[in-house]
């Protein structure tokens, strides 16, 4: 027996959009492994940044952040750009950026537009 209509109401329109709560669900799973925690935080804060420079940076080998950068990229987080024999490795997801920052993740002389 419900209690309360209008809230149990309120709660149930909450859940009406499926795809939506699984997006997220995904979004929340990359960020729930540690690995790639560091590869967003990294990549937020100096963006464009090489697989070689990002493994050091986070202290993984290259065929670790590769991995993980392959997950990010085909869940569509992050992107690569060609450049010569270099990748160069950016978050393309907006919500995932706007929670690195609600976190306190801050931005580089690199990132300046935020």
């Amino acid at each position: 027996m419900l209690e309360d209509l209008h809230r149990a109401e309120q709660a149930r329109q909450a859940l009406h959009d499926a795809g939506e709560i699984q997006t997220w669900a995904v979004r929340f799973g990359l960020l729930g492994d540690e690995n790639r925690l560091k590869i967003l935080l990294a990549l937020h804060r100096a963006p464009g940044i090489t697989v070689g420079d990002l493994a050091a940076a986070v202290g993984m080998s290259d065929n670790a952040a590769s991995h993980a950068l392959s997950a990010l990229r085909m869940a569509g987080v992050v992107t690569a750009a060609r450049d010569g024999r270099f990748r160069r490795w950016s978050i393309t997801d907006h919500e995932i950026h706007d929670i690195l920052h609600a976190v306190g993740a801050s931005h580089s002389t690199l990132h300046p537009d935020h």
